[in-house]
């Protein structure tokens, strides 16, 4: 498997993903070259690069010997930046090499103190990484004002642990920043819900009460307008594939029944709301689908296993720790088990969505599914996500 470590922009956009290898069981120092060779060959022959990061730019590690081949390799070069290594050798050939990639459309991205002491690829760099923590902020602040005085270079600070790292060095004229600070939120400190998110938490409270009457659900979402037209607008579209046209929210819930109708209204709430960055959206739908494929590939059956997925990011989008949101809403026990204990057979699959999140190689396990039921989930899971952002 390959995997994506989003980077992000100050706006809390994707700028981009790390594409990184994920070694089979057994092979757990896997040499570099065949690293960037699985990635590479993965990103173009399985998933096809464009797909697998959703339209965006595709970071690839790479060793000495694939700059040498690059050229020949069948990428986009516009949509991809090489990750050079901050320990690689300088020789004579490097820069040449580089400059002539960049010709191509390739970005290049370097690191290290070394390379800020020789200089010599700095001008042919992209982007230029910085462990943020190695340094004081005066320390800090001097690295970055050196590294302005070359127009065409970017900075990405690495290995932001919490979103109030997140915008502390927004504030730091630093672009990209890459780390898993959206896996660890913050948790505010506020008593009362926004009044358009509390509006939508009690429509969530409704859609999930199973004693609420089918024309009574219909008519909460004919009451919301932008759901509505979200809704009938993906039920319409190439996504679900259906030959006639629906145009009433009750012909929408005939057809995907309520289970279902309850599962896109309640994505599709989420999606609308106001304010709320894509990346989080998408880390929502991810984790839902992920838990969902996990379930259907190991035989287990009920649509919980999207809610726990989708509702363990919901603390990420109300800015609420996630025991008071869930206490608003009418779910089962073991449900809130699994989301806040990861107790159960569902709570192990968000606990296996979470490390493929995180890339925690050790915790993508689920039943006894193989290796490649893990990758066939993983791709399926992208593929959707991908899709149902560019509806929403």
């Amino acid at each position: 498997m390959i995997a994506r470590q989003p980077i992000y922009n100050s706006q809390m956009g994707v700028f981009g993903y790390e594409l990184i290898y994920c070694p089979p069981c057994g092979d757990s120092d896997p040499k570099p070259n065949k690293a960037t060779a699985q990635v590479i060959v993965s990103a173009i022959l399985e998933f096809g690069l464009d797909q697998f990061v959703n339209h965006r730019m595709a970071v690839i590690n790479v060793t000495r010997a694939f700059l040498d081949i690059m050229p020949e390799v069948q990428l986009s070069p516009q949509q991809v930046i090489l990750n050079i290594p901050d320990n690689l050798v300088v020789d004579a050939k490097l820069p040449a090499i580089l400059k002539g990639l960049r010709s191509q459309g390739y970005g290049i991205s370097i690191g290290g103190l070394a390379n800020m002491k020789d200089r010599r690829l700095l001008p042919l760099a992209t982007i230029f990484r910085l462990e943020v923590h190695r340094f004081n902020d005066t320390q800090l602040d001097a690295l970055t004002t050196f590294l302005r005085n070359y127009k065409n270079l970017s900075l990405l600070a690495l290995n932001i642990e919490s979103l109030d790292e997140y915008r502390d060095y927004c504030t730091k004229d630093i672009e990209y920043l890459h780390g898993r600070f959206l896996s660890k939120p913050r948790i505010y400190a506020t008593s009362d819900f926004p009044t358009n998110k509390l509006a939508l938490l009690r429509l969530l409270t409704s859609i999930h009460n199973l004693d609420t009457p089918t024309e009574d659900l219909e008519q909460l979402i004919t009451n919301d307008v932008s759901l509505s037209y979200q809704l009938l607008k993906l039920v319409n579209s190439p996504f679900f594939g259906i030959a006639r046209k629906i145009d009433s929210i009750k012909q929408a819930v005939v057809l995907l029944g309520r289970d279902e109708i309850r599962k896109w209204v309640s994505l599709l709430a989420l999606t609308g709301m106001s304010g709320e960055p894509d990346a989080i959206v998408e880390i929502a739908a991810l984790r839902a689908k992920l838990c969902e494929l996990l379930a259907q590939k190991a035989g287990l059956h009920g649509d919980s296993y999207f809610t726990v997925g989708m509702f363990s990011a919901i603390d990420l989008l109300m800015k609420q720790p996630l025991e008071t949101v869930l206490d608003k809403l009418p779910l089962s026990e073991e449900v809130k088990t699994a989301i806040l204990g990861h107790k159960g057979m569902l709570g192990e699959a968000l606990s296996c969505a979470l490390a493929f999140e995180s890339t925690d190689w050790p915790k993508i396990y689920f039943a006894n599914l193989s290796h490649e039921d893990m990758s066939q989930v993983q791709r399926e899971a992208m593929q959707w996500a991908s899709d149902i952002m560019g509806y929403h």
